[in-house]
């Protein structure tokens, strides 16, 4: 999974080095001069909110754009009022650098907070933020990253909007201050990551998803905006109905949403996705009467299916499902562009099948007993006795 460029800008300046990369940085100053509507909801934000639990973030993101000193001064303020908010003290130093003092600044690193015992992405974004704007090394929180933080948002944590948000915060200061690009460490997983959000979503969900899930889809966009599934993603979330305009999201929006961005209309998505974890999100359409489905490690959700659809192959866009009760079921032809997915089967359970070079070879199904048929199986597919 090949980095963004523009991802590692400016990197070996000393400030910003925070997600305010050189292209965003730029585009905010572009919606400033344009008078954009996600511009004038900041501006009337920071304006009417004196008491806005985000309000460091929102100066110090209205100060970066404008350089207005009075209110970079006034986020500056804010920090020293509310020393153990880590991360937006760290946007705030790190934003409004050049309007910080040695002793503000020393006030704040001395600042006696509670540490997070917890440790999810938030407790890793914001340790890391605090770090680097003291000029700290960074790079053992990476590494320590990999081992639980990774395996947890590939395992279903990824569902948990906060959670994903605060971990693509945490993946872009780890690739521009640690040049490391935390993807790498489940590049499959990742690579239709953009999917698996936007399939995960219940037919209700998908014209008015929780604030919490938009703001972390267009957080994963910002990561990798070429991928071709941040596409769809970037089509669905791009949207104007779904733009916030007020309340303590705006600054969120202004800081991520990108609609000069290139997206690819999400109903051109097949609607389903498999994940080797163990999971399958698929949808028969997009409407919002559609059959959908969540196989999962832990159960099998539905809504809007047809009585009975578990007991027989069903179909969703390309891909058949086909349920085993039997020692032995037959694949059904599928076209080139087709998938089959077995399903009910135990977690781990051997299977033996043919190929269309008349081979016999074994598989295993993955830990929600679901295996994705490959392309060259054909005939009927056994337990392994």
């Amino acid at each position: 999974m090949a980095a963004a460029g523009w991802l590692f800008a400016d990197s070996s300046a000393e400030f910003p080095q925070l997600l305010l990369t050189a292209q965003r940085a730029r585009r905010l100053k572009r919606d400033r001069d344009r008078q954009t509507p996600r511009w004038q909801a900041l501006q009337a934000r920071v304006q009417t909110a004196p008491d806005s639990p985000e309000r460091g973030f929102e100066l110090a993101l209205y100060y970066a754009a404008t350089q207005d000193e009075a209110r970079g001064k006034e986020a500056i303020a804010w920090a020293l009022a509310h020393p153990c908010n880590r991360r937006q003290v760290a946007l705030v130093l790190d934003w409004c650098s050049g309007l910080v003092s040695a002793e503000d600044r020393g006030k704040l690193k001395a600042a006696a907070c509670a540490a997070n015992p917890v440790r999810d992405a938030k407790a890793f974004r914001d340790e890391a933020f605090s770090k680097l704007v003291n000029s700290e090394d960074i790079s053992p929180l990476v590494e320590e990253s990999k081992k639980s933080l990774i395996p947890g948002l590939a395992a279903g944590g990824f569902q948990d909007a906060a959670e994903l948000y605060a971990a693509c915060e945490f993946f872009s200061v780890a690739r521009t201050a640690a040049r490391v690009d935390l993807r790498e460490e489940d590049r499959q997983f990742f690579s239709q990551l953009p999917a698996e959000l936007l399939l995960g979503l219940k037919p209700g969900q998908l014209d008015r998803p929780d604030a919490s899930v938009h703001l972390a889809s267009l957080a994963l966009i910002g990561l990798d905006p070429n991928l071709a599934s941040s596409q769809y993603l970037q089509g669905w979330a791009i949207s104007g109905r779904q733009t916030i305009r007020e309340g303590p999201g705006v600054a969120y929006e202004m800081l991520w949403a990108d609609p000069y961005l290139p997206g690819v209309g999400y109903q051109n998505l097949d609607p389903w996705v498999y994940d080797s974890h163990g999971r399958l999100f698929a949808r028969s359409d997009w409407e919002t009467n559609s059959c959908y489905i969540r196989v999962t490690t832990q159960d099998v959700e539905e809504e809007n299916c047809p009585s009975h659809w578990r007991d027989s192959p069903v179909q969703f866009g390309k891909l058949t499902l086909v349920p085993v009760a039997d020692q032995c079921v037959e694949l059904p032809r599928l076209k080139p562009d087709g998938s089959a997915i077995l399903w009910k089967l135990k977690p781990g359970q051997k299977l033996s099948f043919g190929t269309d070079k008349k081979q016999r070879l074994s598989g295993e199904a993955d830990s929600a007993g679901l295996w994705l048929a490959g392309s060259n199986v054909q005939g009927k597919v056994c337990l392994a006795r």
